[in-house]
C-alpha cells in the first residue's frame, strides 16, 4: 500500500468513483460540488479554496488506485471554536473513500488511515474525522483505525447527526 498525493491523471478515476453507488450515498449536494470544485483546484496546483486548504491524496495496492483521501489543517479561530479542539496539537481533518467496489469488505480501510498517517503525518498530534451517525460501517472502520468519539454535533450542510471522532497519532505506535 502507498500513497501520493492526487495528480491530473488521476482525477479522472477518482470522478468515476464519485458515481458509483457506495459512495453517492455518503457524497452528494453541497458538499460533493465542493469536493469536486475544491479537486479541480488542486489538480491546477491550487490547494485552497475559500475557508480550508484541502490536499488529496490516492491510495494504491500495487498499481492500482482504490482509495481517495482528502486532509486539511484543523486551525481554530473565534467561529470555529469547538470542544474537541486541543490547543497547541497539530491537528488535521481526514474524510476517505474506497472507490472500487471490489475492494469493500477486504478489511482495507482501518489498515489504509493507519498506514497513510504513520507514512504521510507522523508529526500530526491529532486526526479529526465525523461520520454521520447513521453510517455504522464507517464508525465501526475508524474507531478499528483508532478514532474515539469525542463529540456530536449536526452540520450546517447535514440534517443529519454526526459524530466527531479524534485519533491520537502517538497512539498508533504504541501498540
Amino acid at each position: 500500500m502507498h500513497f501520493s498525493a492526487v495528480e491530473r491523471k488521476f482525477q479522472p478515476i477518482i470522478l468515476e468513483w464519485f458515481e458509483q453507488d457506495h459512495v453517492k450515498e455518503f457524497y452528494y449536494g453541497e458538499g460533493l460540488q465542493n469536493t469536486l470544485n475544491n479537486l479541480e483546484l488542486y489538480c491546477q496546483g491550487i490547494n485552497h479554496n475559500g475557508k480550508y486548504a484541502f490536499d488529496y491524496w490516492i491510495a494504491c495496492l500495487g498499481d492500482e488506485p482504490f482509495g481517495f483521501l482528502m486532509t486539511s489543517l484543523f486551525e481554530t479561530s473565534e467561529d470555529t471554536e469547538t470542544p474537541w479542539y486541543i490547543p497547541g496539537k497539530l491537528t488535521y481533518t481526514l474524510d476517505l473513500l474506497i472507490g472500487p467496489q471490489k475492494f469493500l469488505g477486504k478489511g482495507l480501510a482501518h489498515k489504509m488511515i493507519q498506514a497513510f498517517i504513520g507514512d504521510k503525518f507522523p508529526q500530526a498530534d491529532y486526526f479529526l474525522i465525523d461520520p454521520a451517525q447513521d453510517n455504522p460501517r464507517a464508525i465501526h472502520v475508524y474507531k478499528k483505525a483508532g478514532f474515539q468519539p469525542v463529540g456530536e454535533f449536526t452540520p450546517d450542510y447535514d440534517p443529519r447527526p454526526h459524530l466527531m471522532m479524534r485519533l491520537e497519532v502517538k497512539a498508533l505506535y504504541a501498540s
